[in-house]
């Protein structure tokens, strides 16, 4: 099944296209204020190489409301003028899916802003996507009581910069730096188009604005729904 993957929720423009486990394409840009120059583009780049696809999937977020906004309707509108199906899948997961060579537990940061950021924990084995070990949620201060974990984490996304914020996550941390992949994206909804699980263009809404939990008051955590699997 041919999948084309996208998503502009954190600090790059990704676009990748998939056929069963075969990664065709993966293209990104570390520039996403300028994401709706180049996402139109590079999906007409890349289907008139490989030919137009039978599904698509975007990440919806959690992350920037302006990225975010724009892959989606994006995927929406292509989905309605091809008419194939469309799925929105987590954006934080698909960052922790596009770590590659690592396997354990990984703490995904995304849209940081002074102390705010979303954060997503998810365990990496040996095949097939990484499991969500708690649900997406809102930070805007200490992180919950379980934490620092005491066990090693990888750490990705803006918090793998920050020295002092990143021992908040483990007493053994490892920073590491990769952007989210379209070709992962596109393989989270290559799994949900398997099972069924199609999503309706017209109510696919972005995980970010379920509520924008990012400007909740200092020192309050808040869970913002479980991204999509």
């Amino acid at each position: 099944m041919r999948i084309l993957g996208f998503d502009a929720s954190g600090p790059t423009l990704s676009v990748g296209y998939v056929s069963a486990r075969d990664v065709l394409a993966d293209l990104y840009w570390r520039r996403p204020r300028t994401a709706g120059s180049h996402l139109v583009a590079w999906i007409h780049m890349v289907v008139q190489e490989f030919g137009r696809p039978e599904g698509i999937a975007v990440g919806i977020g959690p992350g920037s409301f302006t990225g975010v906004r724009i892959a989606l309707s994006a995927a929406k509108a292509l989905a309605f003028a091809w008419k194939v199906p469309l799925v929105g899948v987590s954006s934080l997961q698909a960052w922790a899916y596009s770590v590659e060579g690592y396997q354990g537990p990984v703490f995904v940061s995304s849209e940081k802003r002074g102390p705010a950021f979303y954060a997503g924990l998810y365990f990496i084995g040996g095949n097939g996507p990484p499991e969500a070990i708690t649900a997406e949620w809102a930070v805007n201060g200490p992180l919950p009581e379980r934490f620092p974990l005491t066990e090693p984490v990888a750490v990705v996304g803006p918090l793998a910069s920050d020295p002092a914020q990143i021992r908040e996550v483990s007493v053994h941390p490892l920073a590491l730096s990769y952007p989210i992949l379209g070709s992962r994206v596109a393989f989270l909804g290559q799994g949900r188009l398997q099972l069924g699980q199609v999503d309706d263009p017209t109510t696919l809404a972005p995980v970010y604005i379920r509520p924008p939990a990012i400007s909740m008051p200092r020192g309050r955590i808040g869970p913002i729904g479980k991204g999509r699997q």
